[in-house]
């Protein structure tokens, strides 16, 4: 397959065919001897283009590359008593989700890390290191403690680089707290 015909086939099959990027204040179309980098793996975890739900973003995620000067995915600028700033869409308005269901399992809750452990069938402890699932929302519980939990809550749909610094395989945000058991606190 030549190097023109396999990238058509890329921008075919994530969705691009009629793409365009911006290029300053103008629109151009996308041309085949374009190179995306379709999985950046980036020191603080990535997420897949194909996970985000707006085109805009779909096409940010395709265009990163290893230095700074990008637009990332999900921010917006705005204007905020005269300057302009940059907004970081919620996760859930940014990715796609699962539908949301009822969770149960241990949640340990530190400062700048939150882990939520999903409960498997005869599992005592809450591995480390594990799937890594960031939890967004939980209502009430202190910072230094491991809970037993149950919630109604949405899982990122694609694995990626969540949460705090993008260390994260996957964020799970709740919805609804049902209960919350402190198990103990976490011992330094």
């Amino acid at each position: 397959m030549t190097r023109i015909s396999f990238l058509l086939a890329l921008l075919l099959i994530a969705g691009f065919g009629l793409a365009q990027k911006t290029d300053g204040s103008k629109l151009r179309s996308v041309t085949a001897t374009e190179e995306y980098i379709v999985f950046d793996i980036r020191p603080f975890g990535d997420i897949p283009y194909m996970a985000f739900i707006n085109q805009v973003d779909r096409q940010r995620a395709l265009a990163r590359t290893a230095t700074q000067g990008y637009d990332e995915p999900c921010t917006r600028k705005k204007i905020v008593d005269g300057y302009e700033a940059s907004e970081q869409l919620p996760t859930d308005q940014c990715v796609h989700m699962e539908p949301a269901k009822v969770w149960r399992g241990q949640w340990i809750s530190q400062y700048e890390h939150t882990v939520f452990c999903p409960e498997q069938a005869g599992q005592k402890e809450c591995p480390v290191p594990n799937e890594r699932t960031w939890l967004s929302g939980a209502i009430g519980g202190e910072i230094g403690h491991r809970y037993l939990v149950s919630f109604v809550g949405r899982k990122t749909k694609y694995p990626g680089g969540y949460g705090h610094f993008g260390l994260y395989d996957s964020e799970i945000i709740v919805d609804r707290m049902i209960s919350l058991e402190k198990l103990s606190a976490i011992e330094e």
